[in-house]
């Protein structure tokens, strides 16, 4: 019996070199509050985080969920203007993806960003097609560093988790793949290599990643 091999896509940063638009709105929204954030930090312990957690980390308070449907309306918008202008496919990414779809993998994508952020990205770059499966930050209870996106992406894809493999941009994607027992292809455009430390491929992009190297990381 053929053995199902999934490729888990995460979105912001991995489908799409789109954190610097979303870094800017950010920087923007906090700065209106009186809160100057530090990149570095903010890509280290809240990139790929529910806004609510991002609220709570800046704001060393809680946060309702009124307050925090408030914040992502505002700050995702100006996010969507700024990133606009820029929108296009990870270099590499439409190759890559045709070759796993020949080779017979199955295609997903788990993301902490909420459906119209995902719209914005898949369709507006038709690029929804070659997803079996998404899973996005409204669809769970936990988020990253939490492994739930990735499992349950799993569970949709149909591919038991040891056989999946995670592609992230973030360190907190990559402890989720970690706690997911899932390896890690780390795309490097928001940390650089060596922060990255369980990550089986490092890679700029996808040019120079295929399908069947990202599936050799699955243990036989």
């Amino acid at each position: 019996m053929k053995r199902e091999i999934g490729f888990l896509l995460d979105m912001d940063g991995v489908v799409c070199h789109n954190m610097p638009a979303h870094e800017r709105a950010w920087t923007a929204y906090f700065k209106g509050r009186g809160i100057t954030i530090d990149i570095h930090d903010f890509r280290a312990n809240t990139m790929g985080m529910p806004t609510r957690e991002v609220l709570r980390y800046y704001l060393k308070r809680e946060v309702s969920v009124e307050e925090a449907n408030e914040c992502a309306a505002a700050k995702e918008a100006a996010y969507r203007a700024l990133y606009l202008p820029e929108r296009a496919p990870a270099k590499g990414l439409l190759a890559f993806l045709k070759g796993a779809r020949a080779g017979g993998y199955r295609i997903g994508l788990g993301t902490g960003s909420k459906d119209d952020n995902v719209s914005f990205i898949l369709d507006g770059l038709n690029l929804r097609p070659w997803f079996d499966a998404v899973v996005d930050g409204g669809m769970v209870t936990k988020g990253k560093p939490d492994p739930q996106t990735f499992l349950l992406l799993a569970e949709k894809l149909g591919v038991a988790p040891e056989n999946g493999v995670v592609f992230e941009d973030s360190l907190l994607g990559e402890e989720a793949a970690r706690r997911a027992g899932m390896p890690v292809v780390a795309i490097t455009t928001s940390h650089r290599d060596d922060e990255f430390k369980y990550a089986s491929i490092k890679a700029p992009d996808f040019l120079t990643l295929s399908a069947a190297k990202a599936a050799a990381t699955i243990r036989r």
